[in-house]
């Protein structure tokens, strides 16, 4: 539930920025890679039973930026009922965020090919790095997906961390699946 109530806010308070902006029909290179920064208090209803931020609850963070980002993009844009779907994701935790901590989390576009869009997020507290997340997802329209060129997304803008992430992703893909035994001693 606290996660719709942020996301009502966000959008609401999204619409009104994008009111007094102007619809622009070309979307720069810096408009798509300025960093999305988010902050937040880490409520109650944030906490898992073991007194920390879970797991899910990142990623639920990182579909709060890349939203405001979309919707930013399809705003200056002109384009209605552009949705996305996520593709993969990733987490590397590297410290506990509590109760109570003040949040930054801070989403960037690190690249694109025809089909997929790609983005890092980071979780500061008190400027000290505390997780990192990728997420690849897919664009999508009334008619399904959709290629990134409709938002002016043109080749593919990869790095060498999406090259190994792609990689690894077709590696488990094609592991195959293995029975487990149980043996009785």
């Amino acid at each position: 539930m606290n996660m719709l109530i942020r996301f009502f806010i966000m959008v609401s308070l999204l619409k009104q920025q994008l009111k007094q902006q102007s619809a622009n029909e070309h979307l720069s290179f810096e408009t798509l890679t300025k960093p999305i920064v988010r902050h937040y208090r880490v409520l109650p209803h944030d906490m898992g039973f073991r007194d920390h931020l879970p797991n899910y609850r990142y990623l639920s963070f990182i579909e709060l930026n890349i939203t405001k980002w979309l919707m930013a993009c399809c705003h200056q844009k002109g384009i209605k009922n552009l949705g996305w779907i996520i593709a993969m994701q990733e987490m590397v935790y590297l410290k506990e965020i509590k109760f109570l901590d003040k949040m930054t989390v801070n989403s960037t576009l690190v690249g694109w090919d025809k089909k997929y869009v790609y983005f890092e997020t980071r979780f500061f507290v008190k400027n000290q790095l505390m997780g990192v997340g990728m997420t690849k997802f897919v664009l999508t329209n009334k008619k399904g997906k959709c290629t990134t060129e409709v938002l002016d997304m043109i080749g593919a803008q990869l790095t060498d961390v999406i090259d190994s992430w792609n990689e690894h992703q077709v590696a488990i893909k094609s592991t195959k699946s293995t029975t487990l035994t149980k043996s009785v001693a």
